[in-house]
């Protein structure tokens, strides 16, 4: 069973301080110019500014030499400061490097040089920040004991440097996170979108806002139930200068909560190791948006794992450290080694206790070999649930600070590998008695010395736009996501605007800024009257002094031509005279085509009818076409056209009507050859009409011919046929019949069926 430790129950800065002179331009004193803080060479300046010394042979013409500064440097305001011979001057439009460059190859200069921010030491404004010795240790008295002023970890000359940034997580693997604590909740981390991880062969779905892992109940809702790990969270990242409470190692922190332990504050190895591969598949999945960069393990019990050794190989593997509480059996691990601290992984820091007077904590383990250095780990005071705090002790609680400590030197530079992490804090430890021949270091923390040793941390942002190009027709819209990624620490509001869009197009930004880091839509809409053309859009982000772009492309192109196509399934259907049958007409629009299709249906056999549902479609679509067929109808192959209309546009496609006579019904069909024939008056000439039997037709089908001109004769051999075959019609003209062409109809009869055939007769 793993256990846990043991319980006990503004930043300022300073300006000009100097009595400016009435000079001929604004006095910066005047405040013409608001403060702007950028970075030069890793130090904090004055954007656009510098102090300029004149030689002392220049002494009585400090006047002319300033008002020849002003106008070649385009300077809006000045003032004189010490003995009146150096200046201090803001230009409109140069910064500090093209300044210093000019101004120093001036004959009448001694020198010039950035005007440098100055702040004062960094002391949290929270009301229990006295009680916090580990912080800052002025001697004051912790639990009736008092302290030796400097038995500290430095923060407060750290956060000179640095308050700590949410761009690296830290996942506290513990009994879980007060994530509603008022001097946490700012500094806990959320999914900021759904996504899925694999924890022992069972896919799950993280929720939009979840702050962690539950191992116990394999849910997303780290609650604690114990308060061991929130007050380990406040130690590492309570919220920090919001007067109340305690300032935590990183005022500003994304802590992750990965539960294990229950409310006993025991809990399993498996479970332990699902809260770390919670941490690292949420990492894997949300990249920046869940780095995880550091475990704090403020637990530890039973003998060897492999389980759990792989498991934090793997999170070593994935860029995390993992710092883990020593043990509270004031053993020597070196002997008799305590887990997880005394797995020798390359990630592993491992923290013993010390009190307010730098002393080894009576309960702390040791080892010369596998313990790292100590960490204030007696009376620490700190969160817990419901909003409250109190007093813990244990290697537990010195955990936290190395933790925090890892997160304060990341948020200098986000880019450090996990080797450079660790020589940070154990290279720039303080040397201390207790801890000599008893840690590896020999030293307890020193916050401050780390976050110097890797750099001043230059607060800066970049952007990006994707996709890098967008094609739009004239008259639509398109859309890009614009990225602000934090460097050093950076927390800015980062707002933006956009340049190069071509006549007749908008652009918005959606939201309007993103604070430190984040993501916004950037909509670019184009009129009727937008050229095509492409164009190259330049998108740019201000924070403060601080400007950074990036281009995109927008090319606009002519609308395509608004049209539509009109297809029908099946291609045929059989019907038995009577009866229906249908068809699926299918209109598919194109060039963003979105009129109403009228459709109709012609061609359809005497006694059919054809009716659509719906009659119309509008855009893309579909229409059913229910045919009916009479009794009367004529068996036969009719081809039938679909038509689709829509004001000037008319799209048709065809299909095929095939009528059948009912089973047992009978029916028949008649032609003749020729169609046209020609006779002189007296002479005579011929046609065949041919019989076709229909459904098992097998009646007798007698001849007749009508439309013969006058004087003319017919006869048919023979009269009549039996189901099928063919009867020669004669005909011969009369004497006196007139010059002529005659239409003549050759009709069948069988009982009440009759079906007839036209053929042309012409009279010479």
């Amino acid at each position: 069973m793993m256990k846990l430790g043991l319980r006990k129950s503004s930043r300022l800065w300073l300006g000009h301080l100097a009595l400016w002179a009435a000079l001929a331009l604004p006095a910066l004193a005047q405040h013409k110019h608001p403060i702007q803080v950028r970075r030069w060479k890793g130090h904090e300046v004055v954007a656009q500014e510098v102090i300029v010394k004149l030689r002392p042979s220049s002494l009585l013409s400090v006047q002319a030499a300033q008002a020849d500064l002003e106008s070649s440097q385009d300077i809006d305001a000045s003032e004189a400061i010490g003995d009146g011979r150096s200046l201090v001057i803001h230009s409109r439009s140069k910064d500090v490097d093209a300044l210093l460059l000019d101004i120093a190859t001036r004959n009448d200069v001694e020198y010039v040089q950035p005007n440098y921010i100055l702040r004062a030491t960094a002391i949290p404004n929270d009301a229990q920040f006295a009680n916090l010795w580990g912080m800052r240790n002025t001697g004051q008295v912790i639990s009736g004991v008092a302290g030796t002023p400097g038995a500290d970890i430095s923060a407060t000359l750290a956060w000179d440097i640095t308050t700590g940034s949410r761009a690296n997580v830290v996942g506290v693997v513990d009994t879980g996170i007060a994530y509603n604590h008022p001097d946490l909740a700012a500094n806990v981390w959320s999914a900021p979108v759904s996504f899925t991880v694999n924890i022992g062969g069972v896919v799950r779905t993280v929720p939009v806002g979840a702050h962690g892992f539950n191992a116990i109940t394999n849910s997303f809702d780290p609650l604690d139930d114990n308060d061991h790990g929130s007050h380990v969270s406040g130690t590492i990242g309570g919220v920090g200068n919001n007067g109340i409470g305690v300032a935590g190692v990183n005022w500003t922190a994304s802590i992750m909560g990965l539960k294990f332990l229950d409310a006993a504050g025991s809990g399993t190895t498996a479970n332990a190791i699902n809260a770390i591969e919670f941490a690292i598949q949420a990492k894997q999945a949300l990249g920046v948006n869940a780095n995880v960069r550091v475990l704090s393990n403020s637990w530890g019990g039973g003998g060897f794992s492999q389980a759990l050794l792989d498991a934090i190989n793997k999170a070593d593997a994935n860029n995390m450290i993992f710092v883990a509480a020593a043990g509270n059996t004031g053993t020597d691990n070196d002997v008799t080694p305590h887990y997880p601290s005394s797995y020798a992984t390359h990630n592993m820091i491992a923290v013993a206790a010390t009190d307010n007077r730098d002393g080894l904590a009576y309960f702390s383990s040791f080892g010369r070999t596998s313990v790292h250095l100590g960490a204030p780990g007696v009376d620490i005071y700190s969160t817990l649930s419901n909003g409250t705090y109190a007093f813990f002790s244990g290697t537990s609680m010195a955990t936290p600070h190395v933790s925090g400590a890892c997160a304060l030197v990341l948020a200098v530079n986000g880019a450090l590998t996990i080797d450079q992490v660790k020589a940070a804090i154990l290279n720039n430890a303080d040397p201390i008695s207790s801890l000599t021949g008893l840690t590896v270091t020999g030293a307890r923390l020193n916050v401050n010395r780390a976050v110097r040793s890797v750099g001043v941390p230059i607060q800066d942002f970049s952007i990006t736009a994707s996709p890098a190009s967008q094609s739009v027709a004239r008259g639509s819209g398109t859309s890009y996501t614009v990225t602000v990624t934090p460097s050093g620490g950076f927390a800015g509001v980062v707002t933006f605007s956009g340049s190069g869009l071509p006549a007749g197009a908008t652009a918005t930004f959606t939201p309007t800024s993103v604070t430190g880091s984040g993501s916004v839509t950037l909509s670019v809409t184009t009129s009727s009257t937008t050229p095509v053309g492409s164009y190259p859009l330049t998108i740019t982000g201000t924070s403060g002094p601080l400007v950074h772009a990036t281009s995109v492309t927008v090319v606009v192109t002519t609308p395509p031509v608004q049209d539509f196509s009109i297809s029908a399934l099946p291609a045929s259907q059989t019907v038995v005279r009577g009866s229906g049958a249908s068809y699926t007409a299918t209109v598919t629009a194109s060039g963003g085509f979105v009129g109403l299709v009228g459709l109709s249906v012609s061609g359809l056999p005497a006694g059919a009818t054809g009716t659509f549902s719906p009659a119309s479609v509008t855009g893309s679509g579909s229409s059913i076409l229910s045919v009916t067929t009479s009794s009367t109808t004529l068996a036969g192959t009719y081809p039938l056209t679909i038509k689709g209309t829509s004001g000037s546009l008319v799209r048709t496609v065809t299909v095929s009507l095939v009528v059948t006579a009912a089973p047992g019904a009978g029916d028949f069909s008649i032609s003749a050859t020729p169609s046209s024939s020609s006779v002189d008056p007296g002479d005579q000439t011929t046609y065949t009409a041919t019989i076709t039997p229909l459904g098992g037709f097998t009646g007798t089908v007698t001849f007749s011919v009508a439309g013969l001109p006058a004087g003319a004769t017919a006869s048919f051999r023979p009269a009549t046929v039996t189901a099928s075959g063919s009867s020669v019609l004669t005909v011969r003209a009369g004497d006196s019949n007139a010059p002529g062409t005659y239409a003549l109809a050759i009709t069948g009869t069988s009982g009440s069926l009759s079906r007839s055939v036209s053929v042309t007769l012409t009279v010479r």
